[in-house]
């Protein structure tokens, strides 16, 4: 999770929140309006196979990026 902090902060994000899920899971989500940065973070967390959902914010019109950690637990859908 560090790492893709580290990697994101760099980037043109709005948004960094990290939560704990009900199961004991952490879900980190970022936020931004630039679609170039929604495609590399996307890439990050595909070459390292992290699970992750994209949802589209109309009211503060960014994109959302939910990073699950410890996805053996939880299940996105």
């Amino acid at each position: 999770m560090k790492l893709l902090i580290k990697y994101a902060i760099e980037l043109d994000i709005s948004g960094l929140e990290c939560k704990i899920g009900y199961k004991g899971d952490a879900i980190l989500r970022l936020s931004s309006s630039n679609a170039d940065t929604i495609k590399k973070i996307e890439a990050f967390c595909s070459r390292a196979e992290f699970e992750y959902k994209l949802n589209y914010n109309k009211s503060r019109a960014t994109t959302d990026i939910f990073v699950v950690f410890d996805s053996d637990v939880y299940k996105l859908k």
